[in-house]
């Protein structure tokens, strides 16, 4: 029974989303008839079943499948075949999409209500859901790269929604980097094919590269790992793959906050841990030049990306800039090489998703509300939108790192993983081995970064004196006069927006109140990759 619930998570999305488009011909038809509330009714319960059912059979995969359990869907030629298989790894990356989809739905019809063409754009959700449910439950790393190109295919319509000449820009840049990162990808999974113990493409920890042959191209081997690291990493948005990211910000708020938090950078990071530990094996990459490099790599793309945040006026797009930072966290962790290092990569994964999915829900509240979209405009907005603001006010905190929230937890297992690995290194690779201990100082200097640029928005938004005082953001003309009128009412969205921002604020606390049982989890993870 389980073997066969393996294909239904990234299949029935699908299914779903045919019978979707098929009705949204006619319901396209009826945005001016009487009926048109009532259609809208439907196709909210519609989704919002799907998407609860698809979360519901992910949980019982999570909790009662076993670890040797696969399915084989077809095979492509000789051993390329499409297989599913769900392991401790998958479970994470699983159960965090598992529980944030039903969430982002619920947001989503709020924040679209009045927008035209809904039942194209639930589509493509329904169909995003599906395709980063089958990256989790990838069996190989075939499997993996079809659903990372599946992946590209259902977001780019979701990234040109609003038909604007910024979206078709923003659309165009997406597809022209996913395309070229898939096909450095593609090297890799050849590669890996190629000097693989099995034969296949088969998920393994340690690795499934025969170290006999793999050792006598070793230089091109490392070649081709960084190629398809940075391919994959076009989605983890790595320095300088990263330009895509910023101008995706164009996308309705439900978009962007999947594209930042869970579905497409996660599946980029999740594709670079796989490649990492479970086809080339940290064996062979350990105190190589590669590993040298890939560090160095998400050391350059942190210190970048919350540098630019701090610059960045426009909200979203200064979130745009965190999520560059904060996914290499989860590579520079991965870079380690140590059981430690993809511990603490996992566990900045799951925190940093409802960390960030939170923050821009509350950007998206607040623009939906309010119209209001850069920094120097929010003087005021805290006190007139308390449950907004307070669930921000979590979310900041947790993202600089501050104990007792979720954030300071993965950033502590990621300074270990780096003073162990340093420590090692120093015994073993010379010089090198002090480039771990610079990862700490870069750390440091992301967590002070990213207070600026989160908390002159909290601060503003509950102390607007403050801020013009300091001088804030107030350089732009015209920035005093936006502070909102103190006679209106609460601001505060419908309960369907603010239910999920109470939740993830929830989940931020309670994980950094009580993390052993999801630190111990992945702590055997990690034992058992590298």
């Amino acid at each position: 029974m389980n073997q066969i619930l393996l294909c239904v998570p990234a299949l029935l999305p699908l299914a779903g989303v045919m019978a979707l488009l098929i009705s949204g011909i006619f319901g396209s038809r009826r945005e001016t008839d009487s009926g048109k509330d009532l259609m809208e009714k439907y196709l909210f319960w519609y989704v919002a079943a799907l998407t609860l059912a698809n979360s519901l059979v992910l949980w019982r995969l999570i909790l009662w499948s076993g670890e040797g359990e696969s399915l084989v869907l077809f095979r492509l030629y000789g051993e390329l075949k499409v297989m599913f298989c769900l392991d401790k790894m998958g479970k994470v990356f699983a159960g965090v999409i598992s529980v944030l989809w039903p969430l982002a739905v619920l947001y989503s019809f709020e924040y679209m209500k009045g927008e035209k063409r809904k039942y194209t754009f639930f589509s493509y959700y329904l169909m995003t859901y599906g395709v980063t449910a089958g990256i989790a439950l990838s069996g190989n790393l075939m499997t993996l790269y079809l659903f990372y190109e599946l992946l590209t295919l259902a977001t780019f319509p979701l990234v040109l929604f609003p038909m604007t000449k910024d979206a078709l820009k923003a659309s165009r840049r997406y597809l022209y980097y996913s395309i070229g990162g898939a096909a450095f990808a593609f090297l890799g999974l050849v590669f890996v094919l190629t000097f693989s113990i099995t034969g296949n493409t088969a998920f393994l920890p340690g690795g499934i590269l025969d170290l006999g042959r793999a050792n006598s191209r070793r230089n091109t081997l490392l070649f081709i790992y960084l190629l398809a690291f940075f391919g994959f990493g076009v989605k983890a948005v790595v320095f300088p793959c990263h330009r895509w990211l910023p101008l995706a910000t164009v996308a309705p708020t439900p978009v962007t906050a999947l594209l930042h938090a869970v579905a497409v950078v996660k599946s980029g990071a999740f594709a670079i841990l796989r490649l990492t530990y479970f086809s080339f094996g940290t064996e062979f990459l350990l105190g190589s030049w590669a590993q040298w490099t890939v560090m160095a790599a998400s050391m350059v793309t942190i210190l970048y990306g919350s540098t630019m945040a701090v610059r960045e006026a426009h909200w979203k797009r200064r979130l745009a800039y965190s999520t560059i930072s904060n996914l290499s966290y989860i590579l520079l962790a991965a870079s380690m090489m140590s059981s430690l290092g993809l511990a603490a990569s996992l566990c900045h994964m799951v925190v940093h998703a409802f960390m960030k999915i939170c923050s821009f829900f509350c950007a998206g509240a607040v623009m939906h509300q309010t119209g209001k979209t850069y920094i120097y405009e929010l003087d005021g907005l805290g006190r007139k939108m308390p449950i907004t603001f307070g669930c921000l006010t979590v979310a900041s905190l947790s993202l600089i790192g501050i104990p007792m929230f979720a954030g300071f937890i993965s950033k502590w297992n990621i300074a270990g993983a780096a003073f162990a690995c340093g420590m090692e290194g120093l015994e073993r690779f010379g010089s090198w081995g002090l480039l771990p201990f610079g990862a700490v100082a870069v750390l440091l200097y992301s967590a002070l970064m990213t207070a600026v640029y989160m908390l002159t928005v909290v601060i503003r938004g509950y102390f607007p004196q403050i801020s013009r005082q300091a001088g804030g953001d107030l350089s732009r003309p015209g920035a005093r006069q936006n502070t909102p009128d103190i006679r209106q009412g609460n601001l505060d969205p419908g309960w369907r927006m603010l239910l999920p921002l109470v939740i993830f604020a929830a989940v931020i606390i309670g994980v950094g109140l009580h993390s052993q049982p999801l630190t111990e989890f992945l702590m055997v993870i990690g034992g058992e990759g590298a």
